[in-house]
């Protein structure tokens, strides 16, 4: 059966205040509006980390927080914010799927983990005005084709698909990773602070020019962890979220000695796990890594085609942040055993900010970006 699969992730599509790293609406809904009118059917991946739950904030009478916590009601008050600051997006995805022949698939990340509440679920189908050719899980498989976030093969950030919900207090909460929650409930104050230094790499780089933010970081990364060992699994005794941690521990130490806050690299893990089961698929896409990768490997070629969010390179040497270009991969499907791909840029004009004047103010710049890509909501504080 002839039909095309494109493949993106890595969105971040947040509520539209400081920590939301998307701005990029209109690029991302032309894109989905020219993929309504094919002749073919289209399966439309949207490869993990579609939506931010995890930095968007939880907002009751104007006060936000990020609960540890977080029910199936956090979770759709946090997708109305998502939906009121990119309604844009949310549209396109509408209209492609009156397109009966189309598929849209909600592949889970670790940023978007929220999706395997059934009410979201059904939220975001209403919303969409379609439930039959809508689906949501942590792996894609068609046409020798396999696309999955990747945060199951990275050690810090893998959650337990057999043990997706806790109860707490008799209510029925989700089971996310300790770093997760580390992010949610110590280092968001850190992200509103400096919401766009968040977005730059390296992070070698990074530190060496802004040694403050190393400081803090490693410093709020250790009293984190021992008190995760001494303080908090005996203060919360009755709670799972602060459940003693005993696997991570030496995970986590190795990062804070190393001063290493990227993400490991997954395709190596990865490659190692399904090392027996490789040849099932030509065609294997990851997100979670916010990185371009291509191997191509005998029949099997693995991609990444980067993240969709806003982020930065920054040249030690001139101290220059370029903004990274966004990708997504298109698949051809004549037959089961004929595939062919593309790894296409999408253009946008971005002007180059300048790391010096980016830490002197870095609320005006996140602004101007937004302005710049025409994104309209009002990324409030």
């Amino acid at each position: 059966m002839k039909k095309e699969i494109i493949l993106l992730g890595d969105i971040e599509m947040g509520g539209g205040t400081l920590t939301d790293d998307f701005i990029s609406d209109k690029a991302l809904s032309k894109l989905i509006y020219s993929l309504c009118n094919k002749n073919t059917p289209v399966d439309l991946v949207l490869n993990g980390d579609t939506f931010d739950f995890l930095k968007c904030p939880y907002i009751v009478n104007n006060v936000a927080s990020y609960p540890r916590h977080i029910t199936d009601e956090i979770s759709l008050a946090k997708l109305r914010l998502i939906y009121q600051a990119h309604t844009p997006v949310f549209e396109a995805l509408k209209r492609f799927a009156q397109e009966h022949k189309n598929r849209i698939f909600f592949i889970i990340g670790n940023h978007d983990a929220d999706l395997v509440h059934p009410e979201v679920r059904e939220s975001i189908k209403a919303l969409l005005e379609s439930s039959e050719n809508i689906f949501f899980s942590f792996y894609y498989n068609e046409q020798g084709v396999h696309a999955e976030h990747g945060h199951q093969y990275d050690f810090l950030n893998k959650v337990d698909e057999e043990h997706l919900f806790l109860q707490y207090k008799g209510q029925k909460i989700l089971n996310i990773p300790w770093v997760s929650l580390g992010i949610i409930s110590k280092f968001m104050s850190l992200k509103e602070q400096y919401p766009l230094l968040e977005r730059i790499t390296p992070r070698p780089a990074l530190f060496s020019h802004h040694q403050a933010v190393e400081k803090v970081l490693t410093r709020q990364g250790l009293k984190y962890l021992l008190k995760s060992l001494i303080y908090y699994p005996i203060r919360y005794y009755f709670d799972p979220t602060y459940a003693f941690p005993r696997e991570l521990i030496r995970e986590f130490y190795r990062r804070l000695k190393n001063v290493h806050w990227d993400i490991s690299e997954i395709v190596t893990v990865f490659k190692k796990k399904r090392k027996s089961k490789l040849h099932r698929n030509k065609i294997y896409v990851f997100g979670h890594v916010h990185k371009r990768y291509l191997e191509q490997n005998g029949k099997m070629t693995i991609i990444h085609p980067d993240t969709w969010r806003d982020e930065y390179f920054l040249d030690s040497q001139t101290r220059q942040l370029t903004p990274k270009s966004k990708r997504y991969v298109h698949i051809n499907v004549e037959t089961d055993q004929s595939l062919s791909w593309k790894l296409i840029n999408v253009p946008i004009q971005r002007g180059i900010f300048h790391f010096d004047d980016v830490i002197r103010d870095e609320k005006k710049f996140i602004r101007l970006a937004a302005d710049e890509e025409g994104y309209s909501a009002s990324l409030a504080e």
